[in-house]
């Protein structure tokens, strides 16, 4: 969705982001009590200094991509609250904020972490360092994600957060196994879709290939719901 677009339809994102004609009772409660939650929770104060301590160590390198907002870095801890997954596949991380978002949410998370870059972003050492007993790290997506699948309890649900492509097959290898893994009733947190055409196409091909959930997105971050249970619905909102 363009720039242009998201002018023309702001009013009716913002009319259904209040909860108006989400006739889903999953749908609606999500929409108001998770993606447009308002009250603060216990961890903010610690990710908005994280996230500001990480603008001060990068500042002066201005081949570092853009930080995780502060708005979004609450929103993924949400998300990752309400699902409470025990076992996380993370593809990229440019600084880490967006692992701490998740790893807040309960001692017992783990990551299995992908990011071929890691020498690139140093501060990320310093930002993960408190959770490493927590995180396994992997610079090949393949392995990745089945030492991901290995790490899963048997009716676990999977849970994934996409925050870039760090390499060019990368596309390829998510599109090989995360319809699999959507059939299985996935939960995927796929972000910077404005800022990235490969990830807009991914996310458009993983959507289209959808037979049952439901999708929720302001056209900079999806959520991908792919509960069994749940019609088949596209909600376009104001997050």
């Amino acid at each position: 969705m363009g720039r242009i677009k998201r002018y023309r339809t702001a009013w009716s994102r913002h009319h259904r982001s209040a909860g108006y004609g989400i006739h889903s009772p999953f749908a609606f409660n999500f929409v108001l009590n998770v993606l447009r939650e308002r009250l603060p929770y216990y961890c903010y104060d610690d990710l908005n200094s994280l996230r500001k301590a990480v603008i001060a160590a990068t500042r002066h390198n201005f081949r570092h991509p853009r930080i995780i907002s502060y708005k979004n870095a609450k929103l993924i801890f949400r998300v990752t609250n309400y699902f409470s997954p025990r076992q996380v596949l993370q593809v990229g991380t440019s600084y880490g904020v967006s692992s701490v978002s998740m790893l807040h949410t309960s001692r017992q998370v783990r990551l299995v972490l992908y990011e071929p870059h890691l020498d690139r972003y140093p501060v990320v050492g310093e930002v993960l360092l408190p959770y490493l007993e927590r995180i396994e790290f992997y610079n090949d997506l393949a392995v990745a994600r089945a030492r991901y699948a290995a790490t899963m309890a048997a009716g676990e649900v999977p849970y994934v957060v996409i925050n870039d492509l760090p390499k060019d097959e990368d596309a390829e290898e998510l599109e090989r196994f995360l319809p699999e893994m959507l059939s299985g009733g996935a939960v995927v947190i796929m972000r910077n879709l404005s800022r990235s055409d490969s990830m807009k196409s991914l996310w458009r091909r993983l959507r289209d290939g959808m037979r049952h959930g439901q999708t929720f997105t302001n056209e900079k971050i999806a959520i991908i719901v792919a509960n069994k249970k749940l019609p088949l619905q596209h909600f376009f909102l104001w997050f």
